[in-house]
């Protein structure tokens, strides 16, 4: 029986050699690139229309359109990291404008080159053509939302297929090498992804050495961490070249800390379903199953791997785990669908890797109820947040069409509300710019007036010091602001202590003495300030 059970080892391992020479490079990419580009368009075409996230979503779009025109993120407005800015500056230069629509797109395609990654990664781990178009089409729902965060999303991917490429040639120095530059160029994008990369990194040379692998840690960690240097070059050479961005680098790695306000982790136990739907409760179920089933699917595809080594299947699943495990961070450190959507992809890979080599090996009875039960949870989970569904699940009359740089899109009847007040009043001021300020936190809005933020700050969720509130007041008055959207009882996650009136009180309070406040009526709370001395009520 012993001797049986190692002939099977190594003529599944010959299997997997024989396989792997086989494999025809130029061909399977051409359909990567085809396949992902088609279902990224497909989740585009469908619903690029329905929704426009003020927030998150505006931040982005500001940010972007504000590169586009030279100024330099972090340094001349809060924002994320450069990379994935100038990544959609690009697509602005090139489609030739920068709406919400041209966001979009740029969005959509970096989501297809981690959707191509990804899937010429599993094409390499031998998965046969259905299991390869059936995991890309389910990783295209899950990459239509959040749609702003596609970023994380397909830098999850890539970091998938980064580390399945080194673990098929541990040994090598320039596969180490090669993923290091990814990390760095991660990190050119987001930090977080970037420090991702490099933990799951040091989590393979772990596993590595603790299975024994023939592979040298220093040469493996050197190699590794001067591909980061070569690939985080971007950022290296703006810190040294673009004046002031240094400094402003270095404030932002000291807040870094205080960016995520945390929320618990929705783990079965802790879910509210009083007052849901039943698609809103089946949803809310799906997300707390998916908060044990995750990590504990990475740990069994590792351990699995260390007992099947010669699995390309297997191969694969592991990497995934491995890459996956960090990214539990970002959905765990604030534990909402939007962060817990950003980071868990991974592991629709590592569910692929394991029921693929289950059903090589005829196992067909733990494939299948796997490979089903992780699809109807992910599918459950991402479906009823789809812009589109979300659209088409609103009561009659909720959404409404607006106009957003010459493209229409469906938006609630609220914001429609709020959006025409705001454009009308800032064109009845005459439409000066930077003399519009929004708080507390729809930078989204700067966008669609295309106009610049009066300061840096773009979001005041974060408590600051007086100075920084005057500073914020001297740059009111030089950019001779004439309009203010305030919504003063807004407060993030309902905790009054993120109100504007707690964490910038002085601005506050300037506003309230020296604006006056409109005749327009507005809904959910908004207020509309005027300066009398600059424009005279706009009262709509």
């Amino acid at each position: 029986m012993q001797i049986s059970s190692q002939q099977a080892r190594t003529s599944e391992a010959k299997s997997s050699v024989l396989a792997t020479a086989q494999f025809v490079t130029w061909p399977v990419l051409v359909e990567a690139v085809v396949l992902s580009a088609t279902v990224c368009f497909i989740v585009f075409f469908i619903q690029w229309q329905y929704g426009f996230n003020w927030s998150d979503e505006g931040l982005q779009w500001y940010i972007s359109q504000r590169t586009a025109l030279g100024q330099v993120p972090l340094r001349d407005f809060f924002s994320y990291d450069p990379g994935r800015y100038y990544w959609s500056a690009f697509f602005f230069k090139l489609l030739h404008g920068n709406g919400l629509l041209e966001q979009i797109v740029a969005n959509a395609t970096f989501g297809a080159v981690g959707l191509a990654v990804i899937y010429f990664a599993v094409a390499k781990a031998q998965l046969d053509r259905w299991w390869r178009i059936a995991l890309i089409v389910l990783l295209g729902v899950m990459i239509g939302f959040p749609r702003h965060k596609v970023y994380e999303q397909a830098l999850s991917l890539i970091s998938v297929a980064g580390l399945a490429f080194v673990l098929a040639k541990p040994a090598s120095a320039r596969r180490w090498f090669a993923y290091g530059i990814a990390a760095g160029l991660a990190g050119f994008i987001g930090r977080n992804s970037g420090l991702y990369f490099g933990l799951a990194a040091l989590l393979l040379v772990i596993v590595l050495k603790l299975t024994g692998t023939a592979f040298r840690a220093n040469t493996a960690v050197g190699s590794c961490t001067l591909g980061i240097l070569t690939g985080y070059l971007p950022m290296l050479l703006m810190l040294c070249f673009v004046h002031g961005l240094a400094a402003a680098f270095y404030q932002s790695v000291l807040f870094t800390p205080h960016w995520q306000l945390p929320l618990p982790i929705p783990f079965p136990w802790h879910v509210h379903l009083k007052g849901l739907n039943p698609i809103d409760v089946m949803q809310v179920r799906a997300v707390s199953i998916l908060c044990l089933a995750v990590p504990l699917t990475y740990v069994v595809a590792i351990w699995k791997w260390t007992k099947q080594r010669s699995s390309a299947a297997l191969q694969l699943a592991c990497a995934a785990s491995l890459a996956g495990l960090p990214w539990l961070h970002h959905a765990f450190s604030r534990g909402d669908f939007i962060h817990i959507a950003q980071a868990i992809l991974p592991f629709a890979i590592a569910v692929a890797g394991i029921c693929s080599f289950f059903w090589h090996r005829a196992e067909h009875k733990s494939a299948l109820p796997i490979l089903c039960v992780s699809s109807f949870l992910i599918l459950a989970a991402w479906l009823p947040y789809e812009p589109a569904i979300q659209h088409f699940r609103e009561r009659s009359g909720v959404a409404e069409k607006i106009s957003i740089n010459g493209r229409y899109f469906y938006v609630s009847a609220d914001q429609a509300e709020v959006m025409q007040i705001v454009v009308n009043a800032f064109r009845h001021c005459g439409s000066v710019d930077g003399s519009f300020l929004q708080a507390p936190y729809y930078p989204g809005l700067y966008a669609y007036l295309q106009t610049r933020s009066p300061f840096w700050e773009l979001y005041f969720l974060y408590h600051r010091s007086d100075t920084f509130q005057i500073k914020e007041i001297d740059a009111l008055q030089q950019s001779n602001v004439s309009l203010v959207l305030l919504n003063p009882e807004a407060a993030m996650d309902g905790r009054t202590a993120l109100s504007i009136g707690q964490t910038n009180p002085i601005l506050l309070q300037f506003i309230l003495t020296n604006y006056r406040h409109s005749d327009a009526k507005l809904p959910q709370d908004f207020q509309l300030y005027y300066d009398p001395q600059k424009c005279s009520n706009p009262s709509f």
